[in-house]
């Protein structure tokens, strides 16, 4: 009995270990593939995407037309348009002005971030960063995702195995000490692999920018050092630094913390980081979930629970 229990718990750890690596072996398939070494110019709206996703897209829009006045933002996160603005021949911040134009009175932040988080200026720079393999296709990670939950049921198994063990020491069924001891110790390694794995397959996967991606994020950051501003023009001086670094680097504290309010996942309540999508997805790490070069926390949709969109009576305005 007790070496059936040992030669289990050895059969138990290596199905686990060859689970967490059928994940890992995709993941990389999909993510993971060698920089085709081509050269990426990228406007400060799709560097915002990639390092922040959607909301970090609008975030840089906000900022990039409140500094110079075009919308108002105001105590409570309110946004308000301002009349006689000119088109802007940037598709983000078109798309800004026209959310707010459809409620006069404005709306909050993250009732803003919400209504444009599927507008098609955003899925026109998800579309080009794909194109470029510079995040991960929708769906791409199926497969991947399909081996994790497989996975999650092995690791399960693994628990139940222990338990097992447990069980059968308590009704003194476990046979010789020495190999029961070794069968306990195994499983529980097996346990412990496969809850390890899962949880770092749960943060790679969720992580749509690629390998390239990240390079690319490596370079403009590099090249744009936070803290350093180029004044030559409104896209560089603030585009780029809250594209690449979150709303902090805005140059505007209270135009960061009037962005952030009722937001505790903002940049202004941390420093830059990585971006939850709407989906769950985050981008822009250099190490899978963890800090964005620095930084904890990101550009999280925030604002005022009541309300849908710009037009609701919450945000202010007239639907």
């Amino acid at each position: 009995m007790d070496s059936i229990l040992l030669v289990a718990a050895i059969g138990v750890f290596l199905v686990v270990g060859w689970a967490g690596q059928r994940v890992e072996r995709e993941r990389r398939r999909v993510g993971e593939r060698e920089p085709s070494g081509a050269g990426h110019r990228l406007s400060h709206y799709e560097l915002a995407y990639l390092a922040g996703g959607p909301r970090r897209a609008i975030n840089t829009a906000l900022a990039v037309l409140a500094t110079p006045g075009a919308v108002r933002v105001s105590r409570g996160s309110q946004v308000t348009p301002v009349h006689g603005v000119r088109p802007s021949p940037e598709p983000m911040e078109q798309a800004v002005l026209d959310a707010l134009a459809a409620g006069p009175g404005g709306c909050r932040a993250g009732e803003l971030r919400r209504e444009l988080e599927r507008h098609p200026a955003l899925t026109a720079l998800a579309g080009g960063l794909e194109a470029r393999g510079l995040i991960v296709p929708e769906q791409a990670y199926g497969t991947a995702w399909r081996l994790r939950d497989r996975l999650k049921w092995i690791t399960l198994g693994a628990a139940g195995y222990l338990v097992l063990l447990i069980v059968l020491d308590n009704l003194d069924l476990a046979g010789e000490e020495t190999a029961f001891a070794g069968a306990l110790f195994i499983a529980a390694v097996a346990l412990v692999t496969g809850l390890v794995a899962l949880a770092k397959q749960d943060r790679r996967l969720h992580n749509v920018t690629t390998r390239e991606g990240r390079a690319v994020l490596v370079a403009a950051r590099g090249h744009h050092p936070r803290g350093v501003r180029d004044p030559a023009s409104l896209a560089l001086a603030v585009g780029v630094p809250v594209a690449l670094y979150g709303l902090q680097d805005a140059g505007d504290q209270a135009l960061c913390d009037e962005l952030s309010a009722g937001d505790p996942g903002g940049d202004c309540a941390g420093a830059c980081g990585t971006h939850p999508g709407g989906d769950g997805a985050t981008y822009g790490t250099d190490s899978y979930g963890g800090g964005d070069f620095g930084g904890s926390g990101g550009d999280s949709g925030g604002g005022s629970s009541c309300g849908s969109g710009c037009g609701s009576s919450c945000g202010g305005g007239s639907g």
